[in-house]
């Protein structure tokens, strides 16, 4: 009985052992729509909706490549925009509440080639602390450009769900 239970764990452990699915594979970010735009009406038509947060292209001083949400130490982020609201949810938590408008950078600087299309949200309670986000999009995919606003998170690539 011994022998054949001796058998048996070794014979489970040479297949374990022989496992070719476990070698790690080089990250392939997802392919972005074509027809992604900056056109204010296309955006507004678009950005209402359910998106989940799918890859991040991030440059850091020590990092150079890309996040997702089964990066360790990363969340699942998802991000519901309805009428003028923002709710961003952690781990399909609530997260945090924010008023929006679809603007373009140049009605904040007044420098009128700041033509980029943005997110500007507001605290959903006081109305203040605005945060200000570039973006892209498609019927499926929405870019968020943070690069040009933070020197820690990336272009984050959202998807509808």
């Amino acid at each position: 009985m011994k022998k054949q239970l001796l058998i048996i764990f070794v014979g489970l452990f040479v297949c374990s052992a022989c496992d070719k699915d476990k070698t790690d594979k080089p990250y392939v970010p997802i392919i972005r729509c074509p027809d992604m735009t900056r056109n204010m009406d296309t955006i507004n038509n678009y950005i209402r909706g359910n998106w989940e947060w799918v890859e991040e292209y991030r440059v850091t001083r020590t990092f150079q490549g890309w996040v997702t949400p089964n990066t360790p130490g990363e969340n699942h982020l998802s991000l519901k925009l309805y009428g003028d609201t923002l709710q961003f949810f952690t781990n399909n938590r609530p997260d945090s509440f924010y008023n929006f408008r679809i603007r373009l950078l140049s009605d904040l600087t007044n420098y009128p080639d700041d033509s980029l299309p943005i997110i500007y949200y507001t605290s959903f309670y006081t109305g203040m602390g605005g945060g200000v986000i570039p973006i892209k999009i498609c019927k499926n995919q929405l870019l968020m450009q943070h690069q040009y606003v933070s020197s820690i998170i990336g272009a984050r690539l959202w998807i509808r769900k």
